[in-house]
């Protein structure tokens, strides 16, 4: 066995046994392709259609913007079936009076956020989350910093919790939205 193994075939380092044997792959799997390309009966046909649903995913593309950007000027309260109106805590009383509680949640969110913007002057962006609000409300030394966070912290258990949002949950967070609503009213 020894004599066998002495053989000049063995004595290959394992580096260049495993970069042949993907060589070997690639090229043997290159020519698999060329072999069933060379068996259709136009390879033509099928660039032209490769082309064809590039073109229509690039225009597809751009109706999604257009959208996208029709959204964005209607308001984010005309979107997911919210009422016409802007105010966003007629938007959660319509919501809770439908029973759609998880929507009437974040209509009251948004109208605690909208309340913040306005009055602590912080810069509103769909992309920040309660924590990203919340630190510039430290930062600032707000006094709607605790409750805000109330807010927040009962927002993200009713909503993203367990359990689906019900009556005793949003109306829980209506009361702890009751300071911000107030002071957006007198605004």
């Amino acid at each position: 066995m020894q004599a066998v193994l002495r053989d000049p075939a063995f004595e290959r380092s394992l580096r260049s046994s495993i970069a042949d044997r993907m060589l070997l792959w690639l090229v043997e799997w290159f020519d698999r392709i060329t072999n069933v390309l060379r068996n259709l009966p136009s390879t033509r046909s099928i660039a032209l259609g490769f082309v064809a649903l590039l073109v229509l995913l690039v225009i597809a593309r751009f109706v999604i913007a257009a959208r996208a950007r029709s959204d964005r000027v209607e308001g984010p309260g005309r979107r997911r079936g919210a009422h016409a109106t802007d105010d966003p805590w007629q938007v959660a009383e319509a919501f809770a009076a439908q029973g759609r509680y998880e929507d009437a949640a974040h209509a009251l969110y948004r109208g605690v956020i909208v309340s913040l913007g306005r009055d602590e002057r912080i810069r509103l962006d769909p992309s920040k989350t309660s924590g990203d609000y919340a630190r510039e409300l430290r930062r600032r030394g707000a006094a709607s910093l605790t409750p805000f966070r109330a807010f927040t912290r009962r927002f993200d258990v009713a909503v993203y919790g367990h359990r689906a949002c019900d009556a005793p949950a949003f109306a829980e967070l209506s009361e702890l939205s009751s300071p911000f609503r107030h002071r957006a009213k007198a605004a």
